[in-house]
């Protein structure tokens, strides 16, 4: 996918939201406006009208003495006042119920305007001008007014009235549009704040996102890119610790090859030069231990990161197998190996598991005299299980314990020859798989390691695990299966 085309499919949520904004407020503007623009004519119609029939009910009020005057004078039936109070908006008529005319507004025909039979309103076209006309009966039901509006002078008022709406709406179009842009503009505020913190940042700056007042459905994403920068942070502070320890502690046993190779190629006789070159190979053999301890502590460090892929597993089987691969290494230091394995059912990484186990087993068999014991236990009660190793060395004094598990941290009576990181990979290990690691003093007069795992669920009972001839201790009796 090239950059162009990335680029024409790019949108901008503000934008978006804006434009729907500004169609849902045209939509609303335009509704508006149409539901005023109907019930503001229609209202004005009931207004006329009722204003009509106010005319028509005064006119007979007062048309009794009006007609009375007139037949005694023996004037005309046109009332001449109405050109002066009616002007030639309204014209009316009063014609008895046999059709004779009883008097007329000044512009008003003497034939009716409307019939007489069709009470109330009615729109009809007079003499080509379209009016609206109005009939009504006095209480005693002999004399019908009518009263006739055209409707140009409705017209006229309702072109006023429009024309002052359509102004203020379109004045307030405009200031509603201008309203969305300025509330969409300072709601997505903390995006671009965010967006502006991230991109002028540096590659190594993982400080947590601060911005002020983030809206409730911006709070997530800001806590997860922090935490994410917190996890960062955390990774490439032990990345750094690990790189600068290793490159530490690794001169020496780096500087030891060095001397033993100059050593041998110095050598006098064929037996230095043997000599020289079986020191050689032990410094080689430290370093690759130091360089596995290493990988093994960096790779427990990731796992740290992100604890997954746990499956079941038993840790009574792989402390048999972690057993049976330094076989080699027991023997060849004449460790009586003792074991009471029950079945301890765990959730875990069997990588890790074995890692620990091995680190345990490994440094009871460095640090317990030739030809001493050593008790690996397994076994779980319901909710916890666990895994001890006892050697027979000098232990550990109760001061350095805590300290132990700081990498490259070795004991000052320490005569045994280690890089000090095996207690750390036990701790990460137990770090992962949410497990204590509890150091005690032990039976056998060494070191007692106990690893405590979360249970996981009941699984099908076995018998307990033996591995070659190794005696089991009598003060472990095993659990029946």
């Amino acid at each position: 996918m090239t950059s162009s085309a990335a680029d024409t499919r790019a949108w901008s949520l503000r934008n978006r939201l804006l434009a729907l904004a500004a169609v849902a407020t045209l939509v609303g503007w335009a509704a508006g406006a149409l539901a005023v623009y109907l019930v503001g004519t229609e209202e004005s119609e009931h207004l006329f009208d009722e204003k009509m029939e106010d005319i028509g009910r005064a006119v007979l009020t007062f048309s009794e003495h009006e007609i009375d005057e007139i037949r005694s004078e023996g004037r005309d039936i046109v009332h001449v006042e109405t050109a002066a109070s009616l002007g030639a908006r309204y014209r009316y008529q009063i014609f008895t119920r046999s059709g004779e005319p009883l008097l007329l507004s000044h512009d008003a025909p003497r034939t009716p305007l409307a019939p007489l039979d069709q009470q109330g309103y009615v729109t009809r076209t007079i003499d080509g001008v379209p009016t609206r006309t109005c009939v009504m009966w006095n209480d005693a039901g002999d004399k019908a007014v009518i009263v006739a509006e055209p409707l140009a002078a409705r017209e006229t008022y309702f072109s006023g009235v429009n024309g002052y709406l359509l102004g203020m709406l379109a004045v307030t179009l405009p200031l509603l549009l201008a309203m969305n842009f300025w509330m969409f503009r300072r709601a997505t505020r903390p995006l671009e704040e965010s967006a502006r913190q991230l991109v002028s940042r540096s590659p190594g700056d993982l400080r947590p996102l601060v911005v002020a007042a983030p809206p409730r459905e911006l709070k997530p994403l800001l806590e997860s890119i922090n935490a994410l920068f917190d996890r960062f942070d955390r990774a490439l502070a032990a990345e750094r610790r690990l790189t600068s320890a290793a490159a530490h502690e690794l001169r020496t046993p780096l500087a030891a090859v060095k001397v033993q190779a100059q050593v041998a190629a110095r050598a006098r006789n064929r037996a230095e030069s043997q000599q020289a070159l079986d020191n050689l190979a032990l410094c080689i053999d430290r370093a690759a231990r130091m360089v596995d301890q290493l990988l093994t502590l960096a790779r427990m460090d990731s796992l740290s990161a992100s604890p997954a892929g746990h499956v079941a597993l038993r840790l009574d089987r792989i402390a048999a197998q972690v057993v049976e691969d330094l076989q080699p290494l027991l023997a060849q230091r004449r460790i009586r190996l003792t074991l009471a394995l029950e079945p301890a059912p765990i959730e875990g990484m069997e990588f890790g598991v074995a890692v620990l186990l091995r680190n345990l087993v490994d440094n009871a068999a460095q640090y317990s005299p030739a030809g001493s014991m050593v008790r690996v236990c397994t076994g779980a009660d319901g909710e916890t299980a666990w895994a001890i190793v006892e050697d027979s060395g000098p232990g550990i004094p109760p001061e350095e314990r805590a300290r132990v598990f700081e990498r490259f941290y070795r004991l000052s009576s320490a005569n045994v020859d280690g890089c000090g990181i095996g207690l750390s990979i036990v701790r990460a290990v137990a770090h992962v798989h949410r497990a204590d690691v509890a150091l005690g003093d032990s039976e056998l007069g060494g070191l007692r390691v106990d690893v405590r795992f979360p249970c996981a669920a009941r699984v099908p009972s076995a018998p307990p695990t033996e591995v070659g001839n190794i005696p089991r201790p009598a003060a472990l009796p095993l659990r029946a299966s």
